[in-house]
Order: structure tokens, then sequence, then C-alpha cells
């Protein structure tokens, strides 16, 4: 496991799982789906203390980075953004998609 990249992930969950969700269900409900799913495999991710997934979590996990990145690309309001850039930046740092503090949909 890398430490940087799961102490990173945990901050950043921690961060989101203190944001409200935003209102975008009614136009884009794969978003929901996709919040919830990650919402689990992500909770599962820190909550092993070693940043261990199955590889049906991680293929999960692509697939629902694959979703939010769709959204991102389409969402308006400042909230709104930052709290799917937030997603994705995790969902990319798990899957190693990313490197260690880099902004993300900024």
């Amino acid at each position: 496991m890398n430490r940087a990249v799961f102490n990173e992930v945990s901050v950043l969950w921690a961060e989101h799982l203190g944001q409200p969700f935003p209102g975008m269900g009614d136009v884009f409900p794969d978003f929901v789906l996709a919040d919830a799913y990650m919402a689990g495999i992500v909770t599962s991710y820190v909550g092993s203390q070693r940043g261990v997934l199955t590889e049906e979590q991680r293929r999960m996990l692509s697939s629902c980075a694959r979703d939010l990145r769709w959204v991102l690309r389409r969402v308006r309001g400042r909230e709104a953004r930052a709290f799917v850039a937030r997603s994705v930046r995790i969902a990319d740092l798990i899957l190693g998609r990313a490197t260690l503090g880099e902004r993300h949909g900024q």
C-alpha cells in the first residue's frame, strides 16, 4: 500500500463526507447511483486501514469514475463541481491514475 495515497484519500473522504450532497439527481440520475457505489467502496478502502480493495471493487470504482467524469464535464455550480471533482480525485488516487498533490477538476 502507498501510505501517502491512503492518507490523502482518507483526508479527502473525510472532507467529502462533511459536504452536503448536491441536489443533482433529477438532472443526473446516474450520478446518484455512482456516488452511492463509490461511497461503499471508498468506505471499505479507508476502513480496511490498509487500502485494500477486491478486483471487483476496483472495476466498479473505475466504472463510477467514468460516470463521474461525464457528470463533471456537464455540471454547473461551484459546490456541485467541487463535490464531483473530489469524488473523481479520490477514485483516481485509489486506482493509481493521479499523482499526489495535483488539483483535479478545478
